[in-house]
């Protein structure tokens, strides 16, 4: 490569990394969030603590469990000691004081942010590995300028490293796929043992990249060279490398496991996240090895011989079914939710809106699966993902390497959404966030493959090529991120109707500055509010009560209410067996637009966090 295209790359790379850094760093200390002080106040610094005193046991923190997340932000305890503040979230603090908080969400937000921001490099690497510069740009661009991405990264939390951890390992062992290259299988490995050690949900991975053994022998071109057996002797022990070195990872990294070596176990193959698909996929595993031995592959042979036989049908197939599922939302969506209320479904995760396998319900939590992510694709990105899986159907004859990646990962989405649902959860915005990534870079195939499009010729030419281009998908990308400021994760593609909401489970946007509001208020520190959200009550000077618990709300003269949408569902429904209902008119909280203080996330009239006085809310 020239100097000079070096250089416009570097540019290219470096302007991805700083658009991201400039929005999400004031982002780190300027924001309230939900269930962050269980890491904050608890389990990163009992973690630390257990490694300082070596008791192993006690580094078990969380049953996600979370390792990552507690090593990482960990960096934080260098700079400040959270504990003595945890204790006086809710109580009257000094201005000085509510800042200290400020200062520690930054103290342990930022190690992961910035974590996150570097992997970018690194997704930038194995997607130019994997298919060439163009691509491994347009991925770089969708994915670093996410406003979905960018608003998880910004969190301590768990989904904030396994939307890096998880792609990383499918795109590692896909580049070992194309290359036969060991490195990119122990970094594969690498990357699915930290994968585990953040999230268990990244257990699928182990039945998706065995299955992905067999889909390469079916659709690539070994499936001429090698025989069967040869094949599957070679990508087995390939296999159980991998898998060994994940659980290697695992333990390494796991000191709880030091002492009870069968948590590895209990982590990964064992694990309630993967009990509903291990007895299958043991069997299938079984079977293939009995027809290994007894039968030298003979029924394995036949059947991959098969399958490769009708590669196209199956691929078109699969691809017509996965758009169905995509237009069925996008038409039930703009129908007005006719059909499937997805608000509701995804309101209630893992509750009984998720807990029924009927098929209505089932049909309802795949669609609404699908609604949170291609409506948490940006317009241009959710454009040429549907591009790319169009141009599957149209494939004539021979698939490129690239619409293979994109059969893959359809392949895995899908699976996702089973997953998710055979185990009683919705999948909303963060429970998915890693499969965001993923359509990111489908979508990157998608616009080098309509690059490449004999129908767009000389346009495409005079258009679409060149660095200039990438500098227009830079300013249009980050457009997305500045119309949206500050409030990424409350993201929702201008193609959902205003009146929709997307993400119904949001971090707590909104929080801070609802507390900022109160704080510049006369007296703010002899205010006593309630809030149904505690993220507004780590920034509010004054007395701040979260709860419906009896003893914490009767007699209690609250000058202030705080409401938000996404609070809506559990509020109403702990409102209804609480005391609150004979005094405080909760319908009115949530429904009337208040005129002291309401602010509106990302653009949605439906999404909003408020302020009432008292005295407008209480029941006469």
């Amino acid at each position: 490569m020239k100097n000079s295209q070096k250089i416009i790359s570097a540019i290219i790379i470096f302007l991805v990394l700083g658009i991201n850094f400039a929005f999400g760093l004031p982002r780190l200390s300027r924001f309230s969030a939900v269930d962050e002080p269980y890491w904050t106040y608890d389990r990163t610094p009992d973690f630390w603590k257990a490694i300082k005193t070596q008791k192993w046991r006690s580094t078990n923190i969380n049953d996600k469990p979370g390792i990552t997340v507690a090593i990482l932000s960990g960096a934080g305890l260098l700079s400040i000691n959270p504990l003595p503040w945890g204790k006086i979230k809710n109580h009257v603090k000094t201005p000085a004081e509510a800042a200290t908080f400020q200062k520690i969400n930054f103290s342990f937000r930022w190690p992961i942010f910035l974590f996150d921001l570097l992997m970018l490099l690194v997704f930038y690497a194995f997607l130019k590995k994997l298919f060439n510069s163009s691509i491994a740009f347009f991925g770089l661009i969708f994915i670093g300028l996410s406003p979905i991405i960018l608003g998880m990264s910004l969190l301590i939390n768990p989904d904030s490293l396994l939307l890096v951890f998880l792609p990383l390992s499918v795109l590692s062992f896909l580049i070992f796929q194309k290359e036969s290259t060991r490195k990119y299988l122990y970094l594969s490995g690498l990357f699915l043992g930290l994968s585990l050690l953040t999230k268990y949900v990244a257990n699928i991975l182990y039945v998706y990249f065995f299955g992905l053994i067999f889909l390469d022998y079916i659709f690539s071109e070994k499936s001429r060279s090698v025989p069967i057996v040869q094949y599957l002797k070679k990508s087995l022990l390939n296999y159980a490398i991998l898998v060994g070195i994940s659980l290697v990872v695992f333990f390494a990294l796991f000191p709880a496991t030091w002492k009870s070596p069968v948590m590895v176990l209990q982590g990964t193959f064992l694990s309630t996240a993967f009990a509903s698909t291990w007895p299958f996929f043991a069997g299938f595993i079984g079977l293939v090895l009995a027809d290994a031995l007894f039968s030298r592959g003979r029924v394995t042979a036949g059947t991959l011989g098969f399958l490769n036989k009708h590669k196209s049908v199956i691929i078109k197939s699969f691809t017509f079914i996965f758009l169905a599922l995509i237009a069925t939302v996008l038409l039930n969506t703009y129908l007005g939710m006719k059909f499937w209320d997805f608000e509701a479904i995804l309101s209630s995760p893992k509750g009984e809106a998720g807990s029924s396998l009927e098929p209505y319900i089932f049909s309802g939590n795949i669609l609404a699966d699908v609604y949170s992510l291609i409506f948490g694709l940006t317009p241009l990105v959710f454009v040429f993902f549907l591009f790319t899986l169009v141009k599957n159907i149209w494939n004539k004859k021979d698939f490129p390497p690239e619409s293979l990646i994109v059969f893959y990962f359809s392949i895995f989405i899908v699976f996702y959404y089973l997953a998710s649902t055979i185990n009683h959860v919705g999948a909303t915005v963060r429970y998915q966030i890693v499969l965001y990534p993923l359509a990111s870079i489908m979508a990157a195939i998608g616009l080098y493959q309509f690059i490449q499009w004999k129908k767009i010729g000389v346009v495409a030419k005079k258009y679409f090529s060149g660095y200039a281009f990438y500098f227009a998908l830079i300013f249009i990308s980050a457009s997305s991120l500045y119309l949206v400021r500050p409030f990424f994760f409350s993201y929702g593609s201008a193609f959902l109707p205003e009146k929709y909401l997307l993400n119904l489970k949001d971090m707590g946007d909104g929080s801070f500055e609802a507390a900022q509001y109160l704080n510049g208020l006369p007296d703010a520190q002899k205010f006593h509010i309630w809030s149904d959200k505690g993220a507004v009550c780590e920034s509010f000077v004054g007395k701040c009560v979260t709860n419906f618990n009896r003893n914490d709300i009767q007699g209690v003269a609250f000058d202030y209410f705080v409401v938000s949408t996404g609070r809506k569902s559990r509020s109403l429904k702990m409102a209804d067996n609480s005391t609150f209902r004979k005094v405080v008119d909760f319908q009115k909280l949530y429904s009337v637009p208040s005129s002291l203080f309401r602010i509106i996330l990302a653009g949605r009239p439906n999404n909003f966090v408020q302020i009432f006085p008292a005295g407008e809310v209480y029941l006469k």
